[in-house]
């Protein structure tokens, strides 16, 4: 049975009059992988940072392990991973993970432990500076999960690593802290990363930062509640449009919808959706082509906005119209 780990209730950060994170809700449970996906700048880190204690909230609550977390950061009971890694120069890979635990015989055997799985036991005795941002990442982690903590934070650690590395070891990352058992909680702005890895995922807008949904991956992309959920969980074009009883007119013609809705709303077309056909008169301008692997890809541009579209064959055409080919999902006004 799954318990909570970490529950946010209304919580508000200011720095002077400006206001970083408004009204922000959220519940980790055991076992859990979440992450609080947004743009640089939402306050994704002060989040993280009022957990961990580093940064005191101006109103709202949090508890961890279902008490209220007044403690200071070291006695908090959790684990944090920061984006520069922030490993100690001076020290060996060895007395960077032993560097928080106890105990002579438990450190040994804890760190043995964790040089082995984290494939870091040729290394122990090399310093940070002799070391591939990979490894450090590694050496991170597992100093990170020496004590045991149920709950690990990750501020961004992956950011500063070339996208295959990034996604190689965000997955490994995922499969060490459910050996061990913990919960995790993520701040990114990378979608990809988010979404592959979690349970749950929390969008949070710009500043202030306010959580807008907190839906599983599938869910936030098929059925999102704005537009910015829409933005951050992939491409999509917004378009006005009229519903009713299922049906919806907008501009580029009449589409069926997923949710019977009524009024005025914003119609989410994902790539996906479209049926494109070349027409010297369409709404959708082509501004860039070309194949990537196995598909041809157009940037086309409609009503100020850019959405990239897969398609097996190249469009040999400078404007086009499309049909959707789809139920689409509205937002409502």
């Amino acid at each position: 049975m799954s318990t909570d780990v970490l529950r946010l209730d209304s919580l508000r950060l200011a720095y002077g009059d400006t206001v970083v994170i408004e009204d922000v809700n959220l519940t980790v449970r055991s076992g859990e992988w979440v992450s609080i996906l947004g743009p640089s700048g939402c306050g994704k880190s002060s989040i993280l940072r009022s957990i961990a204690g580093f940064l005191s909230p101006h109103s709202g609550t949090i508890e961890l392990f279902g008490q209220p977390a007044l403690q200071p950061p070291h006695a908090r009971g959790v684990g944090m991973v920061f984006q520069d890694f922030a490993l100690f120069n001076h020290m060996t890979v060895y007395e960077n993970i032993a560097f928080g635990l106890k105990g002579k015989a438990h450190q040994s055997e804890r760190v043995d432990q964790l040089l082995k799985r984290c494939e870091l036991a040729t290394l122990s005795e090399r310093y940070p500076a002799q070391l591939s941002g990979g490894q450090q990442q590694r050496v991170a982690l597992a100093r990170a999960l020496a004590p045991q903590p149920k709950l690990l934070l990750l501020d961004e650690p992956f950011a500063n690593l070339d996208a295959e590395l990034r996604a190689d070891l965000g997955a490994w990352c995922a499969e060490q802290i459910q050996s061990e058992g913990a919960a995790a909680l993520l701040v990114t702005h990378d979608r990809r990363q988010a979404m592959a890895l979690s349970d749950q995922i929390a969008i949070i807008d710009e500043q202030p930062g306010r959580v807008l949904q907190v839906d599983p991956a599938q869910k936030l992309y098929e059925e999102p509640n704005h537009q910015a959920v829409a933005r951050m969980t992939g491409e999509a074009l917004f378009v006005p449009a009229r519903a009713t009883n299922h049906r919806a007119r907008s501009a580029l013609g009449d589409h069926e919808l997923l949710a019977d809705i009524e009024g005025s709303v914003t119609l989410v077309i994902r790539p996906e959706h479209m049926a494109l056909v070349p027409d010297e008169n369409g709404p959708l301008i082509v501004e860039h082509s070309y194949f990537d692997a196995q598909q041809w890809k157009h940037r086309l541009r409609y009503d100020g906005r850019t959405i990239t579209v897969a398609q097996n064959e190249r469009l040999n055409a400078k404007r086009l119209n499309l049909t959707t080919q789809a139920p689409l999902w509205a937002i409502a006004h």
